[in-house]
């Protein structure tokens, strides 16, 4: 009878942890000596789409699974996204809203033991056991522990500023432009096409930086890495409040100039988002995700 009061007692933080899990989290598996989610592509979700959902990038994603696995991304196929220092946190970032952090869980073995499992999460045994309310170091199979906040970009958010829908909006994500000012070059109206209205766009924060661009066109141009040739940008400047389009002209030039920026734009937008004097501008880009 003892015994059965015990296991009782012992799977009370197991319940409410599990009832905590259902809500908004992620589960995960050991996988090569780290963590690993395990996750099922959802209809409409591409390799770059992904790799920007996870904060990872497409060749992380590639070397966590077989080539003929993402060969054929299709809905319902099983990937394994990585778990690494730059979308893995032990402590919870106060700076970060908390739709861009979920909880992550861990569905315990029959033969895990909890020093191990917190090596994986690179905290002590302590830490682990005042995550998940434990008395001791005994761990019951089945139970999901908690090991961490993965950033991530949750389904279904939206970023009213960025217009970014993820992956798609179950009602359409409407901007309203009347009384905007005209965008040169009709880019805003290519960018909702290119983005079907914005309801699949990829979004990104960094620093732009600014370069000339001989002649006189009153076109908007930029440099950047992950958006194709001749796809249009949202820019958002949340110093000035201000948004422009620009068009890429392909990726960012392979020079001193560009270092740690992660999209140059031409000079002449430098009005339109509201910079008088300053080089470089913190900004936040949205563009279409295929």
């Amino acid at each position: 009878m003892k015994g059965l009061i015990a296991l009782f007692l012992l799977c009370i933080p197991f319940s409410v942890t599990y009832a905590q899990e259902q809500d908004d989290s992620l589960s995960v598996v050991k996988k090569d000596g780290n963590w690993e989610i395990k996750y099922t592509v959802k209809a409409g979700e591409t390799q770059r789409m992904l790799a920007k959902r996870f904060y990872i990038t497409e060749g992380q994603l590639e070397r966590a699974n077989d080539e003929s696995t993402m060969q054929k991304l299709n809905e319902g196929t099983t990937l394994y996204i990585p778990v690494t220092k730059d979308n893995f946190y032990v402590i919870k970032p106060p700076k970060l809203s908390s739709k861009n952090i979920v909880e992550m869980y861990y569905h315990v073995g029959p033969k895990d033991e909890i020093s191990i499992l917190a090596n994986y999460s690179g905290v002590t045994k302590n830490e682990m056991r005042e995550w998940n309310a434990l008395k001791g170091n005994t761990l019951v199979p089945g139970m999901p522990l908690f090991i961490g906040w993965i950033k991530m970009v949750v389904k279904d958010s939206t970023d009213p500023v960025a217009m970014a829908v993820y992956p798609v909006a179950s009602h359409p994500f409407i901007v309203d432009t009347s009384g905007s000012e005209p965008v040169p070059g009709g880019l805003d109206t290519i960018y909702n096409r290119q983005t079907n209205s914005g309801l699949n766009v990829l979004t990104e924060k960094g620093t732009a930086v600014f370069f000339d661009k001989p002649g006189r066109s009153t076109m908007y141009y930029a440099f950047h890495n992950e958006a194709a040739r001749g796809s249009i940008l949202k820019v958002f400047n949340p110093g000035s409040g201000k948004t422009t389009y620009v068009k890429v002209l392909g990726p960012l030039p392979d020079t001193r100039l560009y270092a740690n920026c992660i999209v140059g734009i031409s000079s002449t937008a430098k009005e339109a988002l509201g910079v008088i004097n300053d080089a470089k501008v913190w900004c936040e880009l949205s563009y279409a995700a295929d």
